[in-house]
């Protein structure tokens, strides 16, 4: 006798980890610019992460006279690797090209701590997005629940091309190389005791006093709370393979992500 099929699946709602693009309002162009300036090269910094736009300080005037489309976001999204997931607005209009994109409309802010401004036009943090859990599971390793605010996870071996590392609620520290390739996430600092060649993010979460701290600093990308920096061209012979602190200036308009040499010897 077969089973009825409510028997063979079960239904659970689970809290996807999400980036949030919030935009003050600006005509549709000026919004682009900032998204594509945010994203930065491409792998970027938000490669692979599923994306929430908000527009909940926007009116359906500002929506109008901005010339706002939704299918422009997230088409440069999309090409940025980034999934927009949902959009969050109160507005009829921009619920309708939501609904056209196929993705989730959120009515208003959901209850979450504010966006930190980064930018004259946008502001990104990162949120909690509630969706249908399916059988395509987060790639970050799984990483404990902690009482306190922030604690440690520590990774005592080198992290390899194609790994990717993420501390969420907490600091990183790495007891190894970080190779070409390969990305190490923190919610809070990430130290490197080796050789930084691959990504370091910092402050993912949005926290912009995180700081980045690496033994022999060859990074191909490094990021405090959304702020990049990348080195085709090149890094400053201060810098090159010596021991180097990355952290945002906020003494500059907007804030300016800085390397200091540093002596640990």
């Amino acid at each position: 006798m077969n089973k009825p099929s409510s028997a063979l699946l079960d239904i659970k709602f689970a809290k996807i980890k999400a980036v949030t693009f919030a935009l003050r309002p600006a005509p549709l162009q000026e919004g682009l610019d900032a998204l594509k300036k945010r994203l930065g090269p491409t792998p970027g910094v938000y490669s692979a992460e599923p994306a929430v736009l908000d527009f909940s300080g926007w009116n359906d005037t500002d929506l109008s006279e901005n010339g706002i489309e939704l299918k422009a976001f997230a088409e440069m999204l999309k090409a940025a690797g980034v999934l927009l997931v949902e959009a969050r607005g109160q507005s009829e209009a921009l619920e309708a090209q939501a609904e056209e994109l196929g993705i989730r409309f959120e009515t208003g802010q959901t209850e979450q701590s504010e966006p930190e401004t980064l930018e004259a036009t946008s502001t990104v943090t990162h949120a909690a997005s509630t969706e249908p859990a399916d059988s395509k599971q987060d790639d970050h390793p799984a990483v404990p629940s902690f009482d306190n605010a922030r604690r440690t996870m520590v990774i005592d071996q080198s992290v390899r091309s194609g790994q990717k590392i993420y501390a969420q609620g907490a600091d990183l520290i790495v007891m190894g190389q970080v190779s070409a390739g390969a990305e190490v996430i923190a919610d809070g600092n990430v130290h490197v005791y080796g050789v930084l060649r691959g990504r370091a993010l910092a402050g993912a979460a949005g926290d912009t006093q995180a700081r980045i701290l690496s033994t022999c600093f060859e990074a191909e990308l490094v990021a405090v709370a959304g702020y990049y920096l990348t080195f085709e061209g090149g890094f400053p012979e201060e810098n090159r393979s010596k021991p180097t602190l990355i952290h945002l200036d906020h003494g500059t308009e907007p804030a300016t992500l800085r390397l200091k040499a540093i002596n640990i010897r």
